[in-house]
């Protein structure tokens, strides 16, 4: 699948702000400024475990058999494909990365104000 062009990236990340800010609001309603800083948190945790992660199969520790293979096949991969896996991967960290911007804000605000109020 191509990454998404611009429009479709402003757009989707127009949503998923749209969507975070009314579940930002569902959290301040029903637990406070502290339910904002949780809530920002968990994004915090999930956009850094995806970019940690770089859109790869993860298995426990005790699988090495499983990084090293999927090291070597995109070692051994074409130059098109591996290409076009490389720009998959910086989609999904670009992703990710916005994801962690709005995950930080939403916590120091939450946390922030449920310091001060």
């Amino acid at each position: 699948m191509p990454p998404p062009r611009s429009t479709e990236h402003v757009v989707l990340s127009v949503l998923s702000a749209a969507a975070l800010a009314a579940l930002a609001i569902l959290a301040w309603r029903a637990v406070g400024w502290l339910g904002v800083g949780v809530l920002g948190l968990l994004v915090l945790f999930i956009a850094v475990r995806v970019e940690l992660e770089g859109n790869r199969p993860m298995g426990p520790q005790m699988t090495p058999g499983l990084y090293a293979d999927q090291y070597r096949s995109e070692v051994e991969a074409e130059p098109a494909a591996r290409a076009g896996r490389r720009a998959e991967r910086l989609s999904v960290i670009g992703a990710a990365r916005l994801a962690r911007l709005f995950g930080a804000v939403l916590a120091v605000t939450g946390f922030g104000l449920f310091l001060l109020l």
